[in-house]
């Protein structure tokens, strides 16, 4: 019997709408809450937020439903940040879909020696070739309503100049300049359209560097939800790639939520200070470049440590975010504690919830996670 079928709904409906599932410090959303009411009577406003994590994020089935949630409620501005995850050999959003003519050299800042650089998605495509072609779209699940007609690419230096077709007959060429260690192109589109090819518009000797597109709508107002996840990431995977943080300024981030420290989890030798001070860094550097966004940090899952028992270090990153969202004076969503901590973990599995390694949920699992924090979300911001 599939998961879906064994949870009652009167138990999701408690665990949704529970008192405790709710966000600290609500009074620091304020700015958030200001901007998601205007996006709903103004034409041209939009919230723009960035949701960082590590393979609980990559698959997107729990920001999918936080995405969902608050484009219904608050309206639609596009799809957001995306990336060929099938050219890169691993998963990614079910919605998305990605091929190339060519293979790709690939890497993802998750790796302690990545074959290229990562940048704004957190992995990296690169191309030798001359006569590469690159296809990535969004699967209409809603029909029109996922179309977009403004695309913001992500590439390296020395890009030159590409052609981007969709359509079926559409052509538009875009030339980049390297003025930067990357380069960034806005593209309005002349019609909507649910993907984009990729092209050399002519031979080319410079090696070719892809870090992600964001699909955007040129005039809608609304949510554009930008979801950054890579399997095996860390804190300190994020603060040691400098690309990252220079091309993540270009998302214009109104909100900042950080879903990490599963893989921290994993060390047993974690050290809370070292621990402490990476989170501390992730902030300062996100601070830097959007001082007006706010910030929440959800916590992770009681969960096995190598699928054998239960990871007492949870608790230990769990009690490291808390201090570090009181001291830096941040919104927290503890998941960890509202879900009662190791002790929810045997709940959780009686729903079989979990993926058989105890660490991810399935997608029901994922999904209601989900539906938790937007519900607290929505509390916050109504």
């Amino acid at each position: 019997m599939p998961p879906s079928e064994i949870m009652p709904d009167s138990l999701r409906r408690t665990l949704i709408n529970s008192e405790n599932n709710k966000i600290t410090n609500p009074g620091q959303l304020a700015r958030l809450k200001e901007k998601l009411q205007q996006a709903v009577v103004s034409k041209d406003k939009v919230v723009r937020i960035v949701h960082i994590g590590d393979s609980h994020i990559q698959a997107d089935m729990m920001t999918r439903v936080l995405r969902l949630g608050l484009q219904y409620r608050y309206g639609n501005a596009g799809r957001g940040i995306v990336f060929p995850f099938q050219v890169a050999k691993t998963n990614g959003a079910s919605d998305i879909f990605s091929s190339s003519n060519k293979a790709w050299l690939y890497g993802r800042l998750s790796l302690e020696n990545s074959p290229v650089r990562c940048g704004v998605c957190g992995y990296g495509l690169q191309s030798d070739a001359s006569n590469w072609a690159l296809e990535i779209g969004s699967m209409p699940e809603r029909g029109d309503e996922d179309a977009f007609d403004m695309v913001r690419l992500f590439t390296g230096k020395n890009s030159g100049c590409i052609n981007i077709s969709y359509n079926g007959t559409e052509e538009q060429e875009v030339c980049m300049e390297p003025k930067n260690s990357f380069d960034t192109a806005e593209i309005t589109l002349r019609m909507k359209t649910n993907s984009i090819s990729l092209s050399r518009k002519s031979p080319d000797s410079n090696a070719f560097a892809f870090y992600g597109v964001s699909f955007e709508k040129k005039t809608a107002s609304g949510v554009l939800y930008h979801s950054i996840g890579v399997n095996g990431a860390e804190f300190a995977s994020y603060n040691s790639d400098p690309l990252f943080f220079e091309q993540i300024g270009a998302l214009n981030a109104d909100c900042y939520i950080i879903s990490l420290g599963t893989n921290e989890a994993q060390k047993q030798r974690l050290n809370d200070n070292d621990f402490g001070l990476q989170v501390r860094s992730m902030l300062m550097n996100l601070r830097r470049i959007s001082p007006d966004a706010v910030f929440i940090i959800t916590t992770p899952a009681p969960s096995f440590l190598h699928g054998v028992a239960i990871n007492p270090k949870i608790n230990t990153v769990t009690e490291v975010l808390t201090k570090v969202s009181d001291e830096e004076k941040i919104s927290l969503w503890n998941f960890y504690d509202i879900i009662g901590g190791n002790k929810g973990l045997a709940m959780l599995q009686t729903y079989g919830l979990y993926r058989p390694d105890v660490l991810h949920f399935n997608r029901t699992g994922y999904e209601l996670q989900g539906f938790m924090l937007l519900s607290a979300l929505l509390k916050s911001t109504l």
